[in-house]
């Protein structure tokens, strides 16, 4: 059995949970988990007065439960194990995490898996704003690791990317990969508006048509079957996403740029009548 931490009632500010490490947890008996500080507005509570703590240690899960909105930077840093929390979260869930899987059965707000190095991290509900991105100021996003949310993602999906793969089941907001390096964003129902501006040699993949076409990207090819797509979508059907097969085996036009940047960037629109 593993540590599970269930919330009592909604806190009286937001909460830096980033302690909240199955990792750490798990190194811990109930009663030394139920000691550690949490950062509570300007003032400190402990994880058992927020929390029902059960279970004990002998495996590297942690059970979060509860209306979880007021608490940012759930599982940041996770370098392994699994934690799963069902409910909706905060902010910087998953933020830099380096290994280990993490699964919410909800949504999450900004920030989710920026600057992400590794592990797995899965989003039931819709994303907010920078998911798999960079900090405001910050040059470097994801360098690693995969994220697939279920829903939709806020605008600056994948901005600063250098590695990785993030895939949206929904629409991806406006500006998604915005000045990647490399990586790839799918969203499966579609990128908004300021796409790939100042992309370098990243690939953005568009499962729904884009009227008007790309800003700043020039046409290169049509009835284009990329290698490497049909296992990225392979990998994030594995993952949760709904992926049809038609969508899998079909052609895509290829957009390259952005024009600013030598246009080794591209973005991926879905034939539609080829992947129907």
């Amino acid at each position: 059995m593993s540590i599970a931490l269930t919330l009592r009632d909604a806190p009286p500010a937001r909460i830096d949970a980033s302690p909240l490490t199955p990792e750490r947890c798990n190194a811990l008996n109930s009663m030394r988990v139920a000691q550690l500080p949490l950062r509570c507005g300007r003032t400190t509570l402990t994880v058992g007065e927020l929390f029902r703590v059960d279970g004990y240690v002998g495996d590297t899960t942690l059970t979060l439960a509860g209306d979880l909105r007021l608490l940012d930077g759930i599982g940041a840093g996770m370098t392994g194990g699994r934690l799963t929390v069902s409910g909706d979260c905060g902010d910087r869930v998953g933020a830099g995490m380096r290994g280990g899987e993490l699964t919410v059965k909800g949504g999450v707000g900004a920030y989710a898996g920026c600057e992400m190095a590794g592990g797995v991290l899965r989003i039931g509900g819709d994303a907010g704003a920078r998911l798999g991105g960079a900090y405001p100021g910050a040059r470097a996003g994801m360098t690693g690791g995969e994220i697939v949310v279920s829903g939709h993602a806020g605008e600056e999906a994948g901005a600063g990317m250098r590695r990785g793969l993030v895939a949206v089941g929904g629409r991806a907001g406006d500006g998604a990969g915005l000045r990647m390096l490399a990586g790839t964003v799918i969203a499966l129902g579609g990128l908004g508006d300021g796409a790939g501006q100042g992309n370098k040699r990243g690939s953005l993949v568009s499962g729904a048509p884009l009227t008007p076409p790309p800003e700043r990207y020039a046409f290169a090819v049509d009835r284009y079957r990329p290698p490497a797509l049909g296992l990225q979508l392979r990998r994030i059907r594995a993952l949760g996403l709904t992926v049809g097969d038609a969508l899998i085996a079909g052609t895509w036009a290829r957009w390259s740029g952005d024009l600013t940047e030598l246009r080794r960037g591209e973005i991926l629109i879905v034939d539609e009548e080829e992947s129907q």
